[in-house]
């Protein structure tokens, strides 16, 4: 059997980028814990595609949830006095299991949570997490920090809910965040303050978070999360700096040091690239051909004029046109639209084996797993996650988990748990616990996205399909393009989790069409907003 080829072999051979290792607590290497794909975004060429967010790439979601704890017993021992820089048995025994979990062992993805979540050790603290990327990965730092109160950025504004504050993220397509802490008062403490990101940079945005919070409320510590930090010499000084202007103590944790080297160019060449491999999107997607297999990605083809060795066949968006399938139409909330029929929504609907389906689970089929949520309890940080809320979610997640459960098929084998954007924890935690329930089954967990990537269908290429639909949640700067990555990829079931704000007739003639073309089973699942 070949190696495994890593999943950033295909830009680095056409824009020419290179990951340097500089060191790592927990000795893990920067290929290790990502990928590399081309945004389709003029400002920035290249995306750092992680394989242990679960945010583009389907993931364990045991091995995800391990990662954020194990970055938060970083930022536990930081906290606690504790240098970095000597070795500690947990964290290195940690990493290990993780090196195996990304390795396909499902036996050390679960080792890796049940390891960390033994050893938590309580700190007092405030975390705050980034939209969109690290609303879950805040989660699980907070969580592995026992009692610690947790809020995340949002780009959802909320009637009703004055700003505590806001700040402008950096080379992003889409740049502003909200805090919107209720009540305030979760701010307003005198414990040391924890950002979490899933990669630094540059270290602008967490620049410009520290000194707008502090402005607001001063406190003389910080510390600054982030699975890899990528910041240069430069950028160091910088972060230094700053700390010295603001008279506070400020700390970088990652499970992985290093930087990226840039060639001249790349934004150019990246562009170039986007131009000839991509096929643009607009409105609503196509409906997905009756057959139930939507069109993945072009492979890979001959070099391309244009930058040399590119492909030159276009990647193709999964669940494109199909040639005499109409448009899809208006369809009430209640029904998904699929071929030319509507499958109808609802709870524990019976599933019939087809005769040309040999798992026993007919296409399309689609199912609404309702939900007995703990009452009081929200969906995610984004107005402010406590320590009564995580105990309350832990004792109900059996439970949940077991609702979405007995609306999976018993034949099914492989199993995607989709989040929606910023609700990432909820479905993190209930993939968790699907996969607990069900120890036959391969259970991945990913969510959707508002980055705009170019797909590739090759193994050296992180993103290898891409699922465009429109956005369901009326957001606030409009309607727009949402992307769901590397969900063609064989599940025999699809778990969708949304907040009531996403359940909008558009999510059901958009992303819950495009998914129905691509599975035998939907399942959608309803959270508070």
């Amino acid at each position: 059997m070949s190696a495994p080829v890593w999943p950033g072999t295909w830009v680095t051979s056409r824009l020419g980028l290179g990951l340097v290792d500089h060191a790592s607590p927990v000795r893990l290497t920067l290929a290790e814990l990502v990928g590399l794909a081309v945004r389709r975004n003029p400002r920035r060429a290249h995306l750092l595609v992680s394989t242990v967010l679960g945010k583009h790439v389907p993931t364990d979601p045991r091995l995800v949830y391990g990662s954020a704890l194990l970055l938060g017993r970083l930022v536990g021992r930081v906290l606690g006095g504790e240098s970095l820089t000597e070795e500690d048995e947990v964290a290195l025994r940690a990493g290990a299991l993780l090196r195996e979990g990304l390795a396909g062992d499902g036996v050390a993805a679960a080792s890796l949570r049940d390891l960390l979540v033994s050893h938590a050790v309580p700190r007092d603290a405030v975390v705050l997490g980034y939209a969109e990327t690290a609303t879950a990965l805040g989660h699980g730092v907070a969580d592995a920090l026992g009692h610690a109160p947790y809020l995340h950025s949002t780009r959802r504004p909320v009637p009703g809910v004055t700003p505590y504050g806001g700040f402008e993220e950096e080379h992003s397509h889409a740049t502003s965040h909200l805090l919107l802490p209720d009540p305030p008062e979760l701010f307003d403490t005198d414990a040391p303050l924890v950002l979490v990101d899933d990669e630094l940079s540059t270290g602008r945005t967490v620049r410009n978070t520290l000194r707008a919070l502090h402005a607001v409320r001063p406190r003389a510590r910080y510390v600054v999360a982030s699975l890899i930090d990528l910041r240069d010499a430069a950028d160091r000084t910088a972060t230094a700096e700053l700390a010295a202007e603001l008279g506070a103590r400020v700390d970088v944790v990652a499970l992985a040091h290093g930087t990226v080297t840039l060639p001249p160019g790349l934004v150019e060449a990246g562009s170039a690239l986007v131009a000839a491999l991509d096929t643009p999107r607009s409105g609503l997607p196509p409906r997905p051909s009756p057959a139930g297999a939507a069109t993945p990605a072009v492979p890979v083809g001959s070099a391309a004029p244009v930058v040399p060795g590119a492909p030159a066949v276009p990647a193709v968006p999964v669940g494109s046109a199909v040639p005499g399938v109409p448009a899809a139409s208006a369809t009430p909330a209640s029904s998904v639209a699929f071929g030319t029929s509507v499958v109808s929504v609802t709870r524990g609907a019976s599933v019939v084996p087809a005769a040309s389906d040999t798992s026993g689970i007919p296409a399309g089929s689609a199912v609404r797993a309702v939900l007995e949520w703990p009452a009081g309890v929200p969906s995610g940080g984004r107005h402010g996650f406590r320590a009564g809320h995580r105990e309350a979610l832990e004792k109900a997640l059996p439970g949940l988990g077991a609702a979405v459960a007995a609306e999976v098929p018993s034949r099914a084998r492989r199993v995607l748990v989709l989040g929606f954007e910023e609700l990432m924890y909820t479905p993190l935690r209930l993939a968790e616990a699907l996969a607990d329930l069900l120890p036959g089954t391969l259970v991945r967990y990913s969510t959707t996205t508002r980055s705009p990537v170019l797909a590739v269908d090759d193994p050296g290429y992180a993103i290898r399909g891409r699922v465009a639909f429109p956005a369901h949640d009326t957001p606030a700067d409009g309607p727009g393009e949402r992307y769901a990555y590397n969900v063609a990829q064989g599940f025999d079931a699809i778990v969708l989790i949304v907040d009531e704000e996403g359940d909008t007739p558009l999510l059901h003639d958009g992303l819950l069409t495009e998914l129905a073309g691509l599975t035998g089973r939907v399942v959608l699942a309803v959270v508070p907003a």
